[in-house]
């Protein structure tokens, strides 16, 4: 089965998923395709730019005529590309699909499993909370908010890297990062997050509100401090985690669909796909998986000073998606056309 393939049967088995647990499906509203456009205008504006830089630099003789040459693959590749750009769009059906998914696994779980997650945090760093052993850096707001910008731009760096696979020639390490970006969308993202149904730091007094003792209220009170101060100060971003919190509150309240929306901690998809990103790009250059790798890092230290997740949850994402990687490896065979990157 061809990635294409996969892609439509995933997206039907979402919402099959969804009417199975919710009795009906519908896309999310807040399509994705307005992501997908602006990134892929923005990834060949940023080509073609880079590279006419890049003949300037090596002092090209004729750098307009060699500039053009880049014109005829899209006519002698047309299938290739074309190809390529199905795979790149259907994505946003895929997401989509994933979003109103995510939407209705609390309606198997009911957040059951936040206590238990809590606790195993706790195990781990010696009786305390994860984000007590960082509480140094809330000294430093422009710290938070960098931190909060990198989690931010976690989306376009997703769908950024897709596109580059998406669009490489076939080789194996190609094919194995789009059945593990999809795979893990759906065993991490939609079958786990149902098994072990969990909220989070920033909703668990929310969601329990039958509950005594609120773990987690001086982790979101600094928070609201630290915005606070950015805001007041006129630095350039406020923490953004906490508008967006809210917002997915809200619409777990009204049981609203859209793009984005859905509450669950466990296991934690962003730190599934920085993971996945940092294994993909160090198969193609050693010292862009080490940045990918740094970012990785950042990515699982903000998810729980953040408050999105218990710090276990990054832990099991990056286990999960290692075991991912290297059983769709084993699976995987080198296609006919072998890539420069083997």
């Amino acid at each position: 089965m061809n990635t294409h393939a996969l892609a439509l049967v995933l997206t039907l088995s979402l919402a099959l998923y969804n009417i199975f647990v919710d009795g009906s499906f519908s896309f999310a509203d807040g399509s994705y395709f307005p992501y997908l456009k602006i990134l892929f205008e923005i990834l060949v504006s940023l080509f073609l730019v880079s590279y006419f830089i890049y003949l300037i630099l090596i002092r090209e003789r004729q750098p307009i005529k060699r500039f053009s040459y880049l014109v005829k693959p899209v006519f002698c590749k047309r299938y290739e590309i074309l190809s390529s750009l199905f795979l790149f769009y259907a994505t946003g059906f895929f997401l989509s699909a994933f979003s109103t998914a995510k939407g209705a696994v609390y309606t198997v779980g009911e957040f059951a499993w936040d206590s238990a997650f809590s606790e195993m945090d706790r195990l781990l760093f010696f009786g305390k909370d994860a984000w007590h052993f960082f509480d140094w850096l809330y000294q430093y707001p422009v710290f938070i908010m960098l931190l909060n910008l990198f989690y931010n731009v976690w989306l376009f760096a997703v769908l950024g890297v897709f596109a580059f696979f998406c669009f490489q020639l076939p080789s194996r390490v190609r094919n194995t990062y789009l059945y593990s970006w999809l795979a893990c969308w759906v065993v991490l993202g939609v079958v786990c997050a149902t098994l072990f149904s969990s909220a989070g730091p920033a909703f668990f007094s929310r969601v329990h509100p039958d509950l005594s003792v609120e773990p987690y209220q001086d982790l979101m009170e600094i928070l609201r401090s630290i915005d606070a101060y950015l805001i007041a100060s006129d630095f350039p971003f406020p923490l953004w985690a906490l508008s967006t919190q809210d917002w997915l509150y809200n619409l777990h309240v009204e049981q609203g669909v859209k793009a984005g929306a859905g509450i669950s901690a466990m296991p934690s998809m962003h730190v599934s796909m920085a993971v996945l990103m940092a294994l993909g790009l160090t198969h193609i250059q050693k010292w862009i998986g080490i940045i990918f790798w740094f970012y990785a890092f950042i990515i699982y230290i903000g998810s729980f000073l953040l408050a999105w997740h218990y710090a276990v949850d990054g832990i099991v994402s990056f286990i999960l998606t290692l075991l991912i990687w290297y059983v769709v490896g084993l699976f995987v065979k080198d296609p006919k056309r072998v890539s420069p990157y083997q």
